[in-house]
């Protein structure tokens, strides 16, 4: 089921298996429809009143996540992830380019992180290990046996996703020694023949996995292995599992038709792949251990950009999802590296308090020497005050349900003046986060929630009654809001 939330205390539990649309009226009422050119289903769902928003999203949860809970690899936790650039045409060069960025890592001293591969790479480095051993047979391997073993030696996350090309050699085999079935197939005429539906994925044609079939899966199981054999990757990154109407239909046998099938079956595919793996999306799997990373934004300050981060991260938890994986400081929806000093410093002094650092622009390509110096000082902070909060909440997410990051409504959920905050967060119920949104802002207005408690501001120790309203407060550039709960 999904579960809406509205700030009446209401909590509504929609079948997963009804297509319908949501809308708010012109009186501000949630509306429910199916949708119009499909056969007329019944809507099914229930409604749970409470006596505040609180209370409606710990019932609802309880309704609908009857599953135990189970954490991911939380090592993951205290590694920053850096995404390698490498614009190259073969596994060599994506081998070098491995070197370089590891060195430069190392000279800015950055720590240990992950290094991201994308698919393009991660395919390179695939076909140089076919190379390697076709090349090992033949006695001629002496360049890349040394080469290899340094790939190895890092800790990298590879990227897969259940696409393949039409104009591969593993596709056109697939026609021919009945292994046709592995990819979503319609039939060309009522019980006819089926034939693989085509698809585009990043620019090219392609067919897609069918994962319902045991066959398909296994062999997909068997790629992980094999590169985990030949690369020895730490963390694997899956893409492109969000489903279609049209895809659902090709799944065999057909499933239901709410869209979100194929990602379901993602995630149990991910699940056996290991802890460490992560989705790009999500749906009724928040109870897997698993990460989801979050939607790449726009590398500016509004909603799609800096703006965004906040509400998305609040969304995200509220739906049980707490191991995340934020978008690239600066943000990487461009691609283009971010050259705006002020965002990537106040984009960084958000993530740093999250459970995942990731990087698209390396900081030394960022400003003068304060921003590295920033960078290695919020990369501190956050494995030696935010990871081990994130461990402490995860128990009692696991026991509760009780999401590890929370609004402002969670602390007092009676007061109006928390419901429409968006621009601060809380972790568990002891730390409020308030960064700033702003571009130019050296301050900011901050909201400390009522409930018979004191905050503490983290950097002078001024302390503040619950309930209080705090106008124009300094948030120097280098600095973030945080107020600590005291009894």
């Amino acid at each position: 089921m999904a579960h809406l939330i509205s700030l009446s205390s209401v909590a509504v539990l929609v079948s997963p298996d009804t297509p319908l649309q949501l809308g708010v009226d012109s009186g501000q009422q949630f509306c429910l429809q199916s949708l119009p050119s499909m056969e007329r289903l019944p809507l099914q769902y229930t409604v749970c009143v409470a006596h505040n928003v609180k209370a409606a999203h710990q019932e609802a949860v309880q309704q609908l996540f009857r599953h135990s809970r189970e954490l991911p690899n939380m090592n993951a936790l205290w590694l920053p992830f850096w995404k390698l650039l490498a614009n190259v045409d073969s596994g060599p060069k994506v081998e070098r380019e491995l070197r370089t960025f590891a060195n430069r890592l190392r000279r800015h001293q950055l720590g240990e992180g992950v290094i991201s591969l994308n698919e393009h790479s991660t395919t390179l480095l695939s076909d140089m290990d076919h190379d390697y051993l076709n090349s090992r047979k033949r006695g001629m391997s002496k360049r890349l046996t040394r080469d290899l073993p340094l790939v190895k030696l890092l800790n990298i996350s590879i990227t897969l996703s259940p696409f393949l090309g039409v104009d591969t050699t593993q596709f056109h085999t697939s026609l021919m020694d009945g292994t046709e079935a592995y990819w979503l197939s319609l039939p060309s005429a009522p019980q006819g023949k089926l034939i693989p539906v085509m698809s585009q994925w990043r620019g090219k044609f392609c067919v897609k996995l069918n994962i319902t079939n045991p066959g398909a899966v296994s062999w997909f199981l068997d790629r992980v292995g094999s590169l985990e054999a030949h690369l020895g990757m730490e963390y694997v990154m899956l893409e492109g599992g969000e489903g279609n109407l049209f895809e659902e239909q090709a799944l065999r046998p057909p499933q239901d038709l709410a869209g979100d099938k194929y990602i379901s079956l993602m995630a149990d595919l991910a699940t056996r792949i290991g802890d460490s793996t992560i989705m790009t999306a999500g749906t009724r799997s928040s109870h897997k251990p698993l990460f989801v990373r979050m939607t790449p934004l726009q590398s500016d300050w509004s909603p799609m950009g800096l703006k965004g981060i906040i509400p998305s991260l609040l969304h995200h938890t509220l739906l049980g999802y707490n191991f995340l994986i934020p978008d690239a400081v600066g943000g990487s929806l461009s691609g283009d590296l971010v050259t705006d000093e002020e965002l990537f410093i106040r984009w960084l002094e958000i993530t740093a308090f999250l459970p995942v650092i990731s990087f698209h622009t390396p900081p030394w390509v960022c400003g003068e020497d304060r921003v590295l110096n920033l960078t290695r000082a919020y990369i501190a902070k956050h494995q030696r005050d935010v990871v081990p909060l994130i461990e402490k909440y995860a128990e009692e997410w696991q026991m509760t349900g009780n999401p590890i990051y929370r609004p402002m409504w969670w602390l007092s959920p009676s007061d109006p003046m928390t419901f429409t905050i968006d621009d601060q967060f809380l972790i568990g119920d002891e730390v409020l986060v308030a960064p700033v949104v702003e571009k130019g802002a050296v301050q900011r207005d901050i909201y400390l929630p009522d409930g018979g408690f004191q905050w503490q501001d983290s950097q002078n120790a001024q302390v503040f009654d619950g309930g209080t309203f705090l106008q124009d407060y300094p948030v120097p550039l280098e600095g973030v809001a945080v107020f600590l709960r005291r009894s």
